[in-house]
């Protein structure tokens, strides 16, 4: 059953077909439509009333499988002739006899040779000769599958019927790729040329096709769905009903036979072209990488819009790629050998591998195929599964674990499946641990490491609890310790030295090396091993000018890949904690800039967060809150860093310096939530929480905030000022709470500790230690760490310490020739400042009136003198007054030296002797 929108292109072609009936002229009909549209239906109305008018049809139908065979279709049309004359016997033997001259030689739309020529005027006059006898109509259906050889006589044979008895008559794809290009134009240019175009079925139509092909009730209602699912291809349109999916809320998906027949039959009919292009989406579409499509085929981008806009006319694709998912499935699994699909699989792997996509994207093409046979897949379906993994997904890790394992060939890869093996099974089964990491069979030459990837995966996860128990499990467990002190293996104990410090302790028995290797041993040959050893001894206060020019040559020489982006970002972290921001901008600003160009979200993640510390130490606020902000949007996209709140602690720290005290209260309950106790993240989110407290007047809660950065940072030996400046930040707090002699000796101590190469810390800390004095005394300093800061510019310090300079010498000269009595110091004078050995600037201290040995000691000294005094060791009393071991120290000589004591024995005696 066809319909009434064909009526006005079958009267077209009756009009055509009258005039050449009645000896009046010859010509060329052209039905052009999209597979299934009724182009066949309309040539076989016209054929038939051509038969029952007296004329002699001449059929074929064009096949992708015969259109390579010379003078096919030509000679179809012989064997299909509708009258046995002799002129049609007489056509067909010259075909036979002239197809083995047309086997060989140039076909050209352009260019007719000789030999090809005189078959071509043989035939001619055949057919004319057969015209004489009655009209005559040839026929050609699916004319784009057509043979070059036939193509280009049908097209000689339009140039010389002006004035006979003939009538050619062909359907053809619209936009297919034709054999002869220059066909369809030679014959539009025919003085009686015809063509119609037969477009999809619209809405109201489909719904009147639903009426007469089915029993639905609201064929009206559900016209607009089917018409959305087959884009009004009739052919599709009736297999949906014949498949008995319409009910009362139309189709559904399973079950579809007769539908996922008609698709085939569809592409069947189309042109190659378009038919790999169909193949290539269904594989493509699993990713939505359709972009790759002329890239996995070889093919012109054009030539490839062109098959899509066919795909689409068929009803086969819509906007979003396949309209029914049985379509696609139908093409993939049907349409597309086994080894064809897996070798197309592999090939997109390779394609978005090389754009640099998603290790999961690219994943679920080596699932699909089967197959992991190149050196980076086995490293990549690892990837994927870690992916997975972090957002707790275990049945979909599995699939690329497994195919993993059975592919993974070198022991390297090998040794990576067993750790994530373990990794999958520790939750529920630890040991798995000794029998994928105990066990030698299929490990790299180097278990530890893998066990250090294991534990570093389940950090990253925000698992400390797991992890802590995975290690005392491995310390405890006989685990092989004869490489333990490999260059991988210290790095990984530095790297969690200053990460989660507490629990390096387990790694003990692990192995023999301390936490960043002993001072002055051999630094560790590996890029990364190299990289966090200068990161710990930058963290233990070891700032030495050579191993930061090495610094810088590490990042000029790595190039940015895979393997050198933690070696290259723990390098800029540590120059960023050796206070050399300049330099870190400098190399983060051209790494960040190379990241932000590629489709890594854990790379740009990296390197944002470390340029949103960077813009902090230099006062560029704006820079600042944007990095952070893309950090955190990587973050989001990768769905896994739980462990990680420094972003989200620095964006704090920078609307707080900006004045945005409510954006930053905002995020404080996030901030708060985000970052684990025991690890690294914990001492930035104390510090930007107790920036907030600070500028929001609440100076005791910033500074237990600080005490408590202070603590964990002195108890897990993290020395460097530059890392968090806690002593400082803790003096600010102390200022405000009106306790200004501690904060000055607080920002003493500070300044006694700090190198030469922390300009911006000295700075600070001076400034802090200028507003402990009287406004007459504060010049002096101020001027000096104006003077440090501008070599190291923080923009936001340098103001606040210019307004500072200004304020202070509007005060009146004399004013600071002595100190007044302040706090429990009062009885003494300092003059300002006087600047040691070490370049550190600290207050001086001098007897006032010689009275008693005790009176000459500072308040700071009389604090320590009181606690060693009662029996405190050195460590406890530098714990009760946040204070390292080595201030102890220092403290304790002086004092010594002014009591005219020798031993700690005598302290007591002293003390007890003074009253």
């Amino acid at each position: 059953m066809h319909f009434s929108r064909s009526d006005r292109q079958l009267g077209t072609a009756e009009k055509m077909l009258g005039s050449c009936l009645a000896g009046r002229e010859g010509g060329a009909f052209l039905v052009d439509g999209t597979v299934a549209s009724g182009k066949t239906e309309l040539l076989r109305k016209m054929t038939n009333s051509a038969l029952e008018r007296g004329a002699v049809v001449l059929s074929a139908v064009g096949g992708r499988a015969e259109n390579e065979i010379p003078l096919g279709v030509v000679d179809q049309l012989t064997h299909n002739a509708s009258a046995q004359l002799d002129e049609v016997v007489e056509l067909r033997d010259t075909v036979e006899a002239g197809a083995s001259a047309t086997s060989t030689g140039r076909i050209d739309s352009e260019f007719l040779d000789p030999a090809r020529g005189r078959l071509f005027a043989r035939l001619h006059g055949a057919a004319m000769r057969l015209a004489e006898q009655a009209p005559l109509v040839i026929a050609v259906d699916d004319l784009h599958h057509a043979d070059p050889i036939s193509l280009q006589f049908l097209s000689y044979l339009s140039r010389r019927i002006a004035n006979k008895q003939v009538l050619l008559v062909f359907s053809l794809l619209p936009g297919a790729v034709p054999t002869l290009p220059l066909f369809q134009t030679e014959m539009s240019s025919h003085p009686n040329f015809r063509r119609v175009m037969l477009q999809p079925l619209s809405v109201g139509q489909v719904g009147e096709l639903l009426r007469q092909t089915s029993e639905l009730a609201d064929a009206a209602r559900l016209a607009p769905l089917y018409h959305d699912l087959t884009g009004g291809n009739p052919r599709l349109v009736k297999a949906l009903v014949a498949d008995r999916m319409g009910t009362a809320d139309g189709p559904g998906t399973d079950g579809l036979t007769h539908y996922r027949r008609a698709v085939l039959t569809c592409l069947h009919r189309m042109d190659q072209v378009s038919g790999k292009v169909a193949q290539a989406l269904s594989v493509l579409d699993e990713t939505e990488s359709r972009h790759l499509i002329d890239r996995l085929l070889h093919l012109d981008r054009a030539l490839v819009r062109r098959s899509e806009h066919i795909l689409r006319r068929s009803g086969l694709l819509g906007r979003q790629g396949y309209r029914h998912g049985e379509a696609r499935a139908a093409v993939r699994d049907e349409y597309l050998a086994p080894e064809q699909r897996a070798r197309m699989h592999t090939e997109a792997a390779r394609l978005l591998f090389q754009d640099g996509a998603q290790a999961a994207e690219v994943g679920t093409h080596l699932l699909a195929a089967d197959r992991a046979a190149d050196p980076w897949a086995v490293p990549l379906l690892i990837e994927a599964a870690e992916q997975h993994l972090r957002e707790q997904r275990v049945d979909r890790a599995t699939p690329y674990i497994r195919l993993a394992q059975r592919e993974a060939a070198s022991e390297q890869d090998q040794a990576a499946v067993s750790l994530m093996l373990a990794r999958t099974e520790w939750p529920f089964n630890p040991a798995a641990v000794a029998r994928h990491l105990g066990s030698r069979t299929g490990l790299a030459a180097d278990p530890s490491q893998q066990a250090a990837r294991m534990i570093g995966s389940l950090l990253s996860q925000g698992l400390v609890d797991q992890a802590s128990e995975a290690l005392r499990w491995i310390s405890e467990s006989g685990f092989d310790t004869e490489h333990a002190d490999s260059d991988d293996w210290v790095a990984f104990r530095t790297w969690l030295g200053y990460t989660y410090p507490p629990l390096a302790p387990h790694l003990s028995a692990a192995a023999p090396r301390a936490v960043g290797g002993p001072s002055g041993s051999r630094p560790p040959a590996g890029e990364l091993a190299s990289s966090v050893h200068l990161l710990g001894c930058v963290l233990r206060g070891d700032l030495a000018g050579a191993a930061l020019d090495l610094a810088e040559d590490r990042l000029r020489r790595l190039p940015l890949s895979e393997k050198t982006l933690q070696p290259l970002g723990i390098t800029l972290r540590a120059l960023v904690y050796a206070d050399q921001y300049g330099t870190a901008s400098d190399w983060g600003e051209t790494l960040f800039s190379a990241v932000n160009h590629r489709n890594r979200p854990s790379w740009r993640y990296l390197l944002a967060t470390i340029m949103a510390e960077v813009a902090l130490g230099r006062g560029e606020l704006a820079a600042a809150v944007e990095y952070a902000r893309t950090a955190l949007t990587c973050r989001a996209d990768l769905a896994g860093l739980k462990a990680s709140g420094q972003p989200l602690a620095l964006l704090v720290l920078a609307l707080v310096k900006s004045g945005d005290l409510t954006g930053a209260r905002q995020l404080l309950p996030q901030l708060t939530a985000d970052a684990p106790r025991d690890g690294r993240d914990g001492l930035y989110l104390l510090h930007a929480r107790g920036h907030y407290h600070l500028a929001n007047q609440q100076p005791d809660l910033a500074l237990r905030d600080f005490d408590v950065c202070g603590q964990r940072m002195l108890a897990w030996g993290l020395v460097s000022a530059s890392f968090i400046p806690w002593r400082t930040d803790r003096a600010q707090a102390l200022l405000a709470l009106h306790r200004r002699e501690e904060a000055r000796d607080l920002a003493g101590d500070q300044l006694a500790g700090l190198h030469p190469l922390q300009g911006r810390t000295r700075a600070m800390t001076l400034r802090v230690l200028a507003e402990t004095m009287e406004p007459g005394y504060r010049s002096v300093l101020l001027r000096e760490a104006q003077a440090v800061m501008t070599a190291a510019p923080d923009q936001v310090e340098l103001g606040r310490i210019h307004g500072l300079l200004v304020e202070a010498e509007r005060t009146p000269a004399g004013t600071g020739s002595r100190l007044p009595p302040a706090g429990d110091d009062a009885g003494t004078t300092r003059p300002a400042s006087t600047t040691g050995s070490d370049g550190a600037t600290r207050p001086d201290r001098a007897p006032q009136d010689g009275s008693g040995a005790i009176a000459e000691l500072t308040a700071a000294e009389r604090r320590v003198a009181l606690l060693v005094g009662r029996g405190r060791t050195n460590s406890e009393a530098a714990s009760e007054l946040y204070i390292t071991i080595s201030t102890v120290e220092q403290h304790l000589t002086r004092i010594y030296r002014k009591l005219g004591i020798k031993q700690r024995s005598d302290l007591r005696a002293c003390l007890l002797g003074s009253g």
